[in-house]
Parts: structure tokens; C-alpha cells; sequence
């Protein structure tokens, strides 16, 4: 969200996301609903949404097919200095399942390298529908906001 102009934060916002490789997936454990975060790799779907490819293996797999609901931390690290004064933003909503047709294309043009495991039988493709997102563009930069706020493709359905 560097540089972004006050009067659009959704807009920084979703940027931000766009370039994102990576980030943190927060998620409650299913065995004693203690919260749980994982390093994945994420792109976009379609829509704009989160987008993960996740082996039912994991942790994360499993705690979300118990409780869906879920938040993604991706940051910008500065080059130096404090890190907290990068820009971040977290997305707290649902994770759902996707048709692996409609999606791979998607996540494979951003993360290429997965494309020999991402068809593996144990491996499946899901987003992350956004209800509402929290950012911080350094020290008292702090916005939250709807998601049909952020992301481009809510706002034209009037959601």
C-alpha cells in the first residue's frame, strides 16, 4: 500500500494482494480450536479471491474442513529497518472449495513450479471468500473494510 492515495484504501488494498506470492494462513485448530498459521503459497481465482492449492495432509486442510473460517496475513517488507512499518493486510473470511478446472489455470500462472503436485490425488484447489479486511500501511495507518470494499468483483454485484 505504499504510496496509495487516501481516498482509494480498497484499491491499495487488493494491490497488495496482487502481488503477494506468499503469506500467513491463520486457522483454528480442529482439536482444540487453538489458533493455528501456516506459510502458503497464494494467487487469485477469477473473482479476485485468495487462492490455494493444499494437500488434505496438512494441517491447515484438516482444521479448515472442521471450521472454514480462516485469515490471511500477506505483508511487503521494507528492504531494511523495522518491518512493521511495511505495508499488510489480513483477510478474514470463509475457505471453500473450487473446481479444479475452473481454478488451476489461475494458480498455476503464479506459482508454475506446482504444477507436478497439483495433481495429485491428496491436492485440491480453494479460495478464501473475503467477508472483511484489515490493514495496516505503516505505524498509524490502519483501515478496515467490507470486503465489497476491496475486492472489485463484490463491489460490482452490489455485495
Amino acid at each position: 500500500m505504499t504510496g496509495e492515495k487516501a481516498e482509494a484504501p480498497g484499491r491499495a488494498m487488493y494491490e497488495l494482494l496482487t502481488r503477494a506470492r506468499t503469506g500467513t494462513l491463520a486457522s483454528l485448530n480442529r482439536d482444540d480450536g487453538a489458533p493455528y498459521a501456516s506459510l502458503v503459497n497464494v494467487a487469485q481465482d477469477g473473482e479476485g479471491f485468495p487462492l490455494f492449492l493444499f494437500s488434505t495432509l496438512a494441517w491447515h486442510t484438516k482444521n479448515l474442513a472442521a471450521d472454514p473460517r480462516c485469515a490471511l496475513l500477506v505483508a511487503e517488507l521494507p528492504d531494511r529497518g523495522d518491518v512493521l512499518t511495511g505495508s499488510r493486510i489480513t483477510i478474514m473470511g470463509r475457505l471453500e472449495p473450487v473446481s479444479v478446472a475452473a481454478a488451476l489455470g489461475h494458480y498455476l500462472a503464479r506459482h508454475p513450479e506446482a504444477e507436478g503436485y497439483a495433481r495429485f490425488g491428496d491436492f485440491g484447489l480453494f479460495r478464501l471468500v473475503p467477508g472483511r479486511v484489515h490493514a495496516l500501511a505503516g505505524f498509524g495507518r490502519i483501515e478496515t473494510l467490507p470486503a465489497a470494499g476491496v475486492f472489485p468483483s463484490l463491489a460490482k454485484d452490489g455485495a
